[in-house]
């Protein structure tokens, strides 16, 4: 896949792991072929299925975590998704040139929040994208525009994150080191991670990394730390495989009545009450 096209499409085939926790200038635009599993958008984790949607905007902290399924016959399906990437730069002449783009724009805009597309043209949605990839780079361009232009008109989704989860002002250079931040802090956060440590391994200072991180993400590291530990925190119990004192453990938290405290105030309830919901929602 030519990495300097304006616009590509992408399928994914994988097992159950994260993509590392992640983002990056270009638009997103995603639907669930195959499999279920999770979505993790900003601070908060959804739960996806096939036939579903999403749009991320510009540089939203998001990745997904899909799950073998199986299928009507038996048949094991890995999970499996089709995503559209592309650079809105390519339609900012239009918006600024035609009023009649202007529902897009606005689209856009919100899509840094990230959007889950409500179900009912989905389906539709779906069809168009399968359809990019058997045409060439300018009519990419138009169906795309056409897509978006669908979407924003007929849609009515919901959002994944907050403003505070949105990043501003980044260049490539700080998009990449931010990354490697997220890559390193999903691969060590059963571990004890101080600040020292992380700011260490990519050769700052703390006062310098923590810094570098807030302006860029709009929160601290140690705050990012413990989100991004609730949230596995939340996979455990929903997988059904650790009861909420061993989510806390293998979270990375060393302290249950810290666990309990941040689990509530990121939540916005205990994680007993999370295992409750969880199980008569899913069983």
């Amino acid at each position: 896949m030519q990495q300097n096209m304006s616009i590509r499409v992408e399928e994914c085939d994988d097992g159950r792991n994260y993509d590392l926790v992640h983002f990056h200038e270009e638009c997103q635009l995603t639907y669930i072929r195959e499999g279920g599993g999770y979505l993790m958008a900003g601070s908060e984790t959804y739960r996806i299925k096939p036939g579903e949607v999403y749009l991320f905007g510009s540089n939203l902290p998001h990745g997904f975590k899909t799950e073998d399924t199986t299928d009507e016959n038996g048949m094991g399906q890995k999970g499996r998704r089709v995503s559209v990437f592309f650079n809105r730069n390519i339609f900012e002449s239009l918006f600024q040139q035609n009023p009649e783009t202007g529902s897009i724009k606005n689209l856009l805009d919100n899509a840094s929040l990230g959007y889950k597309l409500s179900a009912g043209n989905c389906r539709e949605i779906i069809s168009k994208i399968d359809g990019l990839r058997k045409m060439d780079d300018f009519d990419k361009v138009l169906e795309l525009l056409n897509i978006l232009d669908f979407i924003s008109k007929g849609n009515r989704g919901d959002y994944l994150s907050t403003r505070e989860d949105l990043e501003t002002n980044l260049v490539d250079e700080d998009i990449e080191i931010i990354n490697e931040v997220f890559a390193y802090t999903e691969s060590n956060f059963q571990k004890r991670i101080s600040l020292a440590d992380v700011a260490g391994y990519f050769k700052m200072t703390p006062p310098t990394f923590s810094r570098f991180f807030k302006s860029r993400t709009q929160k601290t590291y140690i705050q990012f730390l413990i989100e991004l530990r609730i949230t596995k925190a939340c996979e455990f119990i929903r997988a059904g495989t650790h009861n909420t004192t061993e989510s806390c453990f293998n979270s990375g938290f060393t302290n249950i009545s810290s666990f309990h405290r941040h689990f509530k105030s990121i939540k916005g309830m205990t994680p007993t009450e999370f295992k409750l919901r969880v199980s008569s929602k899913f069983n």
